[in-house]
């Protein structure tokens, strides 16, 4: 054998071991008994809200309340409060939808209590009283959001001990790894799933290079080994989302799809196994997988 010979086959070598590993880091787990609950529908995005009116706007009781009406599931957002109540709110601060300086983890439950969404009667709920309004009708599912400087621990265990006694169909995502890797370990009986997107395609994307890079390319799936990923739509043909679905065989759930022509296009194609949408109402609730 010649060295030129030697030398391919040791780059083939080389580049199937790194090949196998990236499969490895990426995998996740398969067959949650939970799957068909939430795979094949569409799931309103904080809700079936408006921002145009204060009459139900993003994570309200009124824009849940919608959501279930028309027989949607529902995803939305979960903070811990600086007294350790959970509140459903998107954003970390409370400047954008209620003009009131200062972040959820940083004030109590009380002063969230006061504020009110886009100046009218809405108010941010309490977790408590999303899942008692939605009691099971719809899946849900529910971001748990947390700072990367953080301790996700107590977030965690709020949600958890919430949760334990609910008797509708949910899962848990996140963008952070260490809040889907505290489910497997803790509460491994939690559908799970981990958030990402092609990160370097937004200029708004914060954090390290090297964590961002891990994130989209789903390395840190290790960490949490979650059910499904959860990517964004308009990222949907990159390798990792294709790889995950196409030869992991595992679910995707597409974020956030805002009109119908991009909701067929993506079940038209198989890109996904479920969808959030928001700015306009699907014809149906619920689609064929491919």
């Amino acid at each position: 054998m010649t060295a030129a010979l030697i030398t391919a086959a040791a780059i083939i070598l080389v580049a199937a071991a790194l090949f196998l590993l990236y499969l490895f880091l990426i995998n996740g787990r398969r067959s949650h008994p939970s799957l068909p609950d939430f795979f094949g529908r569409y799931y309103a995005h904080r809700g079936l809200f408006s921002n145009e009116t204060p009459d139900a706007p993003e994570n309200s009781l009124a824009a849940f309340r919608l959501a279930v009406g028309h027989g949607f599931g529902i995803e939305l957002d979960v903070h811990i409060s600086a007294d350790g109540e959970l509140f459903v709110m998107h954003d970390d601060s409370m400047k954008r939808m209620c003009g009131v300086d200062g972040k959820i983890t940083e004030c109590t439950s009380d002063e969230i209590e006061a504020a009110r969404l886009l100046s009218g009667e809405q108010r941010i709920p309490h977790f408590s009283e999303v899942l008692a309004l939605v009691s099971g009708k719809v899946p849900l599912i529910i971001e748990l959001k947390c700072e990367p400087r953080c301790d996700p621990e107590p977030l965690c265990r709020a949600v958890s001990s919430m949760l334990a006694s609910y008797r509708g169909a949910y899962c848990i995502e996140s963008f952070n790894p260490y809040i889907v890797g505290w489910f497997k370990k803790n509460e491994p009986r939690v559908f799970r799933g981990q958030l990402a997107e092609a990160f370097f395609s937004k200029k708004t994307s914060k954090g390290p290079a090297a964590a961002r890079f891990a994130l989209e390319n789903l390395w840190l799936n290790v960490v949490g080994r979650p059910d499904f990923v959860a990517y964004n739509c308009k990222h949907i043909g990159g390798l990792a989302p294709r790889l995950w679905r196409r030869l992991l065989r595992l679910p995707v759930a597409c974020w956030t799809v805002r009109d119908e022509k991009t909701l067929l296009s993506l079940m038209e194609h198989g890109d996904c196994d479920c969808a959030i949408f928001e700015g306009f109402v699907p014809k149906t609730t619920s689609f064929v997988r491919k």
